[in-house]
């Protein structure tokens, strides 16, 4: 079977909100992604605390490949995703056609199971700091005043979409009954202890820091105290 017919007959496509596989089922396939998104989370439903992102290149669920063991997270397709899906059988076959196949994918899992052992070590780090110092950050409605805590590996911010069952990680819903938020409407990115607020393409209603509106795909950076808009809904940027 040539390269070019395997992917045909291994291709899927998934919508965006389609989930590709739910935490605790069994199986024995891993994913590897040809174009789109993909989001790990770590419970059942596709909400609250997520593990990855992957994108292009980047394989996924190959724990079923090695062991019959459930799945240890929830797949999602962010947007609309092609995957190659991979058996058992499958790997095996490639393993032993080209070995070289197992030893980049034994490269990889070394590489996320360093990346897992910082990411431990520095949530460790952050909780016990977090007991003491209580160090989130967070955005605050003006209106409502209820606090939005940004995650540490930052936010997608935006209203809950009921075609696809998809919260976004800051869920403005109930503070926009105008509807003037997009169901994905920017994201917050952290870096070294840095927040950057980056709008999401094809946003009707801007989004705004201090008043100033900020170009779709711009990263700028969220100081203590700066006033956020996202539409018509207005917050402040709090900073431990």
């Amino acid at each position: 079977m040539t390269e070019s017919s395997f992917i045909d007959q291994s291709k899927l496509h998934f919508n965006e909100g389609d989930i590709v596989f739910r935490k605790g089922e069994m199986a024995q396939q891993m994913y590897i992604v040809l174009g789109g998104k993909i989001r790990l989370y770590v419970g059942h439903e596709p909400v609250g605390d997520w593990s990855e992102e992957l994108t292009k290149g980047d394989f996924f669920g190959e724990g079923s490949l090695l062991e019959p063991i459930p799945r240890s997270n929830t797949a999602v397709a962010l947007e609309d995703s092609d995957v190659i899906a991979i058996s058992r059988g499958t790997f095996l076959r490639m393993i032993r056609q080209n070995p070289e196949v197992s030893v980049k994918m034994m490269q990889r899992l070394a590489q996320r199971n360093r990346e897992l052992g910082a990411k431990v070590d520095s949530e460790g780090s952050r909780s016990t700091k977090s007991r003491s110092t209580n160090p989130s950050s967070s955005l605050v409605s003006v209106i409502s005043g209820k606090k939005y805590t940004i995650l540490a590996h930052g936010a997608l911010v935006g209203r809950f979409d009921p075609n696809t069952g998809i919260h976004p990680d800051i869920d403005l819903t109930d503070e926009d009954p105008q509807l003037s938020v997009s169901r994905r409407h920017a994201r917050i990115l952290c870096e070294h202890n840095r927040y950057f607020l980056v709008e999401e393409h094809g946003v009707a209603n801007g989004t705004y820091i201090k008043g100033e509106r900020l170009p779709p795909g711009d990263a700028r950076e969220l100081k203590p105290g700066d006033r956020v808009g996202f539409g018509m809904v207005v917050l402040f940027f709090e900073k431990s």
